[in-house]
């Protein structure tokens, strides 16, 4: 437990529990994975490979069935046809499109896995922002700052259907994320 952290959830009221969802955040620090594990329901998550390789954190990841990608490689697409079953049976993912933590705060660039996988089984992303993360747990540390405020907001679901083609879907999911993140960051004033 961090003494004197505040954390703040707004959205809850767009998930209902039980339905299909690719979850979508972006990502900043250590800490946004134990954040989101703590929403009040069950997901699986997409994870690079290396976090598997951890002792005993890799060891639990593989025995709950989150699913491990080499990032960069055909394999990686390949891999998420692992994660229909759950989707079919309304277990909602976890992935971070920009592929790895954002060292400047900015929202980096999204790879296209999420939004193939949301185009191949028709079940909507719905994106999650994070804004404070980084100012507990620096990009790259594992020094924990004692104060601190996080909040995080559960937007809306958007569907594939909506879009002619992924890369468009890809690029205004990217808007949507950005213009939150933006209006975090004036929240937390930052």
């Amino acid at each position: 437990m961090i003494p004197n952290l505040k954390v703040e959830i707004l959205g809850v009221e767009h998930y209902n529990p039980g339905q299909s969802r690719i979850f979508i955040g972006n990502h900043q620090s250590f800490l946004d994975m134990p954040l989101l594990a703590a929403l009040p329901w069950r997901m699986k998550w997409v994870s690079k490979d290396g976090l598997f390789k951890v002792p005993i954190l890799g060891q639990i990841m593989a025995m709950s069935g989150h699913l491990s990608v080499k990032r960069g490689t055909t394999q990686a697409l390949n891999s998420m046809k692992k994660l229909h079953p759950y989707l079919d049976a309304g277990i909602p993912v976890m992935m971070f499109p920009e592929g790895t933590r954002s060292r400047s705060g900015e929202l980096l660039k999204f790879k296209g896995g999420a939004f193939m996988l949301s185009h191949d089984t028709k079940v909507p992303v719905q994106p999650i922002l994070i804004q404070g993360t980084r100012n507990i747990i620096e990009p790259d540390s594992f020094l924990v700052q004692p104060n601190g405020r996080i909040v995080a907001s559960i937007l809306p679901p958007i569907y594939p259907g909506d879009y002619e083609s992924v890369g468009k879907f890809r690029d205004d999911v990217y808007k949507i994320m950005k213009t939150e993140l933006e209006e975090l960051t004036k929240l937390l004033g930052e």
